[in-house]
């Protein structure tokens, strides 16, 4: 009997990020980004402990504050990127422009009006063989922490791509259940 692709574990090679263009978290103006790789989303607790003197040998263990690692996505340098979303978005942090021609001009720094438009909640789709949303997450209050442009040049490469590479640093992600046709593809696969 032939075994049914329902029960084989997601393969990691189809994905789609997705972020806001304007700030509005409407989905009529989300941004779709094709990515080489993306790392995943990561929450991390410290774990404090904690003892009187007259509590038995073993300490009492609770939860500490929470960290978000960064994510970063990778996309292979394009020559003609019309759109240049990742440079809007890594330039709308920092204004360079402005900072590099008066860097002692009091307002090279971006306003605090035009600070939030910076921050996008950035979704990272995983797909199925079908092209159909098997699982979900959401990171909030994502902005570029870092951009590099491209990748070392190198002579003595031969046929190796150029990758830019961007990193989001963000207050907190959710896995989001897919809904809709993507969800009854979702519990197919689980049934």
């Amino acid at each position: 009997m032939a075994r049914s692709a329902a029960v084989d574990p997601l393969e990691k090679f189809r994905f789609i990020v997705t972020w806001s263009n304007d700030g509005d978290n409407e989905p009529t103006a989300l941004v779709r980004a094709g990515f080489h790789d993306v790392s995943s989303p990561k929450r991390t607790t410290t774990k404090g402990t904690y003892r009187d003197g007259v509590d038995p040998d073993v300490p009492q263990l609770f939860a500490g504050l929470s960290n978000m690692e960064d994510v970063t996505l990778s996309r292979g340098l394009l020559i003609d990127d019309l759109n240049n979303e990742m440079y809007k978005w890594m330039s709308a942090v920092h204004r360079p422009t402005s900072g590099h021609l008066a860097r002692e001009a009091v307002d090279a720094r971006a306003s605090d009006a035009a600070s939030n438009t910076y921050r996008k909640d950035v979704t990272i789709t995983m797909l199925d063989r079908e092209g159909n949303a098997a699982r979900k997450w959401t990171l909030y209050q994502a902005w570029p922490q870092s951009f590099t442009p491209g990748s070392d040049l190198n002579a003595d490469e031969d046929g190796e791509k150029s990758l830019e590479s961007i990193t989001l640093a963000y207050e907190d992600f959710k896995e989001i259940q897919p809904s809709g046709t993507e969800e009854k593809a979702v519990s197919n696969a689980v049934s």
